[in-house]
């Protein structure tokens, strides 16, 4: 593929990724069609075929995009420990509320925290080293399970309840909560 290609492709994606966003405002994900997002996006069905097999696939990319986000965010801050992380990540999602919200009304978090947790060694990797995930090898998909599961199970509550703590605020209350011996 020549680059003019290769960049056509990438905007065509682009295109489409935020078409998907765009239609979600107003219908609910299982509805939206492919003539809709092509409609949407300005571009032909034959084009979205060259590039995705299904909206599902459309959906994995923006995932996709939101994880490379993320990862940038994460080598930006340094972060190297866990309470950073987690305020990362809460502050991440803080400021793109309306892709929670979306996510949230049509029941696709679920699939995001599939997602996340698919990718969860990577993140460890990026935040602490390949040695120390090998060190770690036995026990780390267990501690990397229960800690995506909270998190995510935290994000899902956030969510529910509109978002209305600042997440500095939210990180704050859940680390007093883990350091208080009356809970």
């Amino acid at each position: 593929m020549n680059k003019t290609n290769g960049r056509i492709a990438e905007e065509s994606r682009q295109k489409i990724g935020s078409a998907l966003f765009s239609l979600m405002k107003i219908y609910h994900y299982r509805e939206i069609t492919v003539t809709q997002l092509t409609q949407e996006a300005e571009l032909s069905r034959k084009t979205f075929y060259r590039l995705f097999n299904d909206k599902d696939e459309v959906l994995t990319l923006v995932f996709d995009r939101l994880f490379e986000e993320f990862f940038t965010e994460i080598r930006t801050h340094g972060v190297r420990h866990y309470w950073d992380m987690v305020q990362l990540y809460f502050d991440f999602w803080e400021s793109r509320k309306d892709i929670l919200f979306l996510l949230g009304k049509d029941d696709l978090l679920s699939r995001m925290f599939e997602y996340v947790y698919r990718h969860a060694g990577q993140i460890f990797v990026a935040i602490r080293t390949s040695e120390k995930a090998e060190e770690f090898a036995q026990p780390l998909p267990y501690l990397l399970a229960y800690s995506v599961g909270g998190m995510h199970s935290m994000l899902i509550k956030w969510v529910e309840s509109g978002m209305t703590v600042p997440s500095s605020v939210l990180i704050e209350q859940l680390r007093a909560g883990f350091q208080s011996p009356e809970l």
